[in-house]
């Protein structure tokens, strides 16, 4: 180094970056919101939400009757199948006993399936949900309702009522809204 000269240009450069860094770290602390907390989540719809109020995810349907109406239709036809099914199995001379086993067990558990959703349709309406179809699956449910947005209160009131007549765990519990 020069006598003389105080600054070189490496000394320079550090301090232009360190002015930059400072910069930065002052701009985000200006323009980042101090009432939110790290991982603090917030409600995403095109509607504005009041804080506590819980949205599930909503599908828009043209009919509501029709939607509710084809879905238990949909399932019904299903379960119909499924008999036929399992009774043409039974009638077959090629069947085996371990076949016709299979096939007993698979409606009977799908009958079963059937019957716990039409309870916790039938408890939704008691709550005061006007449409409900619910969807049993081997290890999780869905819900559809017919709803314009629920509240946390009434989210908890649909997970208790699955729960309560499926056994199955809150993780695994869809609840969707139809307007």
């Amino acid at each position: 180094m020069k006598k003389g000269k105080v600054f070189g240009k490496n000394q320079v450069v550090l301090a232009l970056m360190i002015l930059a860094l400072g910069g930065a770290i002052w701009l985000n602390m200006k323009f980042s919101s101090t009432e939110k907390y790290l991982g603090e989540a917030t409600y995403v719809s095109e509607n504005e939400v009041a804080s506590g109020e819980a949205i599930a995810t909503s599908a828009k349907a043209e009919k509501d009757t029709d939607y509710f109406e084809s879905a238990k239709k949909d399932r019904q036809a299903a379960l119909d199948e499924a008999q036929e099914i399992t009774e043409e199995t039974l009638k077959s001379s090629g069947a085996s006993d371990a076949e016709r086993e299979k096939a007993l067990t698979a409606v009977t558990q799908f009958a079963a399936r059937i019957e716990k959703a039409n309870n916790v349709e039938t408890l939704l309406k008691a709550k005061g949900f006007s449409k409900a179809v619910v969807i049993i699956g081997e290890d999780d449910v869905s819900v559809v309702v017919k709803s314009e947005g629920i509240t946390t209160a009434q989210t908890l009131q649909i997970q208790d009522i699955v729960t309560s007549q499926t056994k199955i765990p809150l993780s695994n519990i869809k609840i969707v809204t139809v307007k």
